[in-house]
């Protein structure tokens, strides 16, 4: 018997991250870890095939290779949307890949940067200041201060996992 062999818990649910080149790796580590956690296979979806390069706030390159497009993403494959922020660039295929999620009930995080589509999409003005904004059955709620928004990012993944 492998002693080092490391028994994996059976994946839950798939969820998207959608991410672009030079993304914040710390924002996308932050928003994505929760869920990995809790059972969640993280699939990162983006505008290119080509690999991914983002960076840590320590400075070291972390990289990506998307497992499809945003226009290729079979929407049905998953259970949830991150948007960790880092969509700067792919607005318009991210827009309608948030319109779809909402459609289809599903749950959607966004922070930073990736709050205000998410609010004019939900057409809740009222969160696109926010750090974090989570859309569950049809609501759209914000967290501001830091410690809101880490416990936002926990409360996403236990909704998820329940």
């Amino acid at each position: 018997m492998n002693r080092f062999a490391r028994k994996r818990q059976p994946i839950i649910g798939r969820v998207a991250a959608v991410t672009a080149q030079n993304f914040d790796a710390d924002e996308f580590v932050r928003a994505t870890r929760p869920l990995e956690q809790k059972g969640f296979a993280v699939s990162v979806v983006s505008n290119t095939n080509g690999m991914l390069t983002g960076r840590t706030e320590a400075g070291q390159d972390v990289n990506f290779v998307p497992a499809s497009t945003i226009g290729d993403m079979e929407f049905d494959g998953y259970c949830a949307l991150i948007l960790p922020g880092n969509s700067h660039g792919i607005g318009e295929s991210t827009q309608a890949a948030i319109e779809k999620f909402l459609s289809d009930g599903k749950p959607i995080i966004a922070m930073m940067g990736d709050v205000p589509m998410l609010a004019e999409a939900a057409n809740s003005p009222d969160v696109s200041d926010a750090g974090v904004a989570i859309s569950l059955n049809g609501k759209v709620f914000a967290a501001r201060g830091d410690s809101d928004s880490e416990e936002a990012i926990e409360v996403f993944a236990q909704a998820l996992a329940a």
